[in-house]
């Protein structure tokens, strides 16, 4: 028996607010659907969006039968789902009136088959229309995704029908937040080696990163191409090992690599195909490039001392 007090009961066939009280007690993020039919834009605010399947990859959300929108939605070939962000509050509740434009003065770009996506949101999932279901005094619709785009910030929330954001559980065992920009400069002893070779090595990245991702693909995806180069047919959790990379990350990159033709995958392991050596190599040649001309104001003797001692450093991993 729980020892909290109970707050009402009933049936919610007889009593739909209080089935709305109690879903209410389901957090969920919030987003606008957006569709187009015929030239004509149509939004909804929603917090019924769930995912349905990874493979294929699908969701799914419900619209009201009474919803002023519903027609163009059912009859749109598909919609995009915006993820709200926390600072879209305004946005949600616009949506959710019953203004006669929802767009106008609404900042979007079009996206596929033109349907609006709107600019700021944390999330776009363009999808096509796959099922329609009955549900009710709704209809289910299930959407194939087709593109999708994140963007940085914080996603907005909706609880027992009030606004929220997402903070950490106090229980839990995180690292205090810091603001990104003291985080990466926080450094024991700044002048020390290793604090040098942190940042240089951070500041070289980054002047890298341009022509590392003109060859396509996540930074974690050549992470993964580099290691399995390296050490072909290799299972997920030891090329995660290798590459310092989480298990879900390095998962999402094979996965990526898989779609791109750059691995392929006999049973557990993985291994490049000929595409992929292609790319690690056309990578590498880069990478050559960079450094000799990042280098090219230091002697042999500078680059054959710093190489010796990084090289006594890193063998004692």
């Amino acid at each position: 028996m729980s020892s909290f007090k109970m707050i009402e009961k009933g049936n919610p066939a007889e009593d739909s607010r209080l089935f709305r009280r109690c879903l209410g007690f389901f957090g969920t993020g919030v987003a606008v659907i957006t569709t187009r039919h015929q030239g004509q834009n149509a939004g909804a605010t929603v917090n019924s969006v769930a995912s349905v399947s990874l493979d294929p990859p699908l969701v799914l959300w419900s619209i009201s039968r009474t919803s002023r929108s519903f027609d163009i939605f059912q009859n749109a070939e598909g919609f995009v789902v915006n993820i709200l962000a926390k600072n879209q509050v305004d946005l949600s509740r616009h949506f959710a009136s019953p203004a006669p434009d929802k767009f106008a003065q609404i900042a979007t770009t079009p996206g596929w088959n033109d349907i609006p996506t709107i600019d700021g949101a944390l999330a776009h999932i363009e999808c096509r229309t796959e099922n329609s279901y009955d549900g009710g005094d709704h209809v289910i619709n299930v959407g194939r995704a087709l593109n999708v785009c994140t963007f940085e910030g914080d996603p907005l929330m909706f609880v027992q029908g009030r606004y929220a954001v997402a903070v950490d559980h106090p229980g839990m065992r995180v690292r205090p937040e810091v603001p990104k920009q003291a985080e990466d400069r926080w450094e024991p002893v700044p002048n020390s080696m290793i604090s040098l070779i942190t940042r240089v090595n951070r500041l070289l990245l980054q002047k890298f990163e341009e022509q590392r991702a003109a060859e396509g693909g996540h930074i974690s995806v050549t992470r993964a191409m580099d290691a399995l180069g390296e050490t072909p047919n290799i299972t997920v959790p030891a090329l995660a090992k290798k590459t310092f990379q989480g298990i879900r990350d390095t998962e999402d990159a094979l996965t990526e690599m898989k779609s791109m033709g750059l691995a392929v995958q006999e049973g557990d392991v993985f291994r490049l195909t000929q595409a992929g050596h292609d790319s690690r190599e056309a990578i590498r040649r880069r990478w050559l490039q960079f450094e000799a001309e990042e280098l090219s104001d230091l002697s042999q003797k500078q680059i054959a001392d710093t190489i010796d001692v990084l090289s006594q450093l890193w063998a004692r991993k």
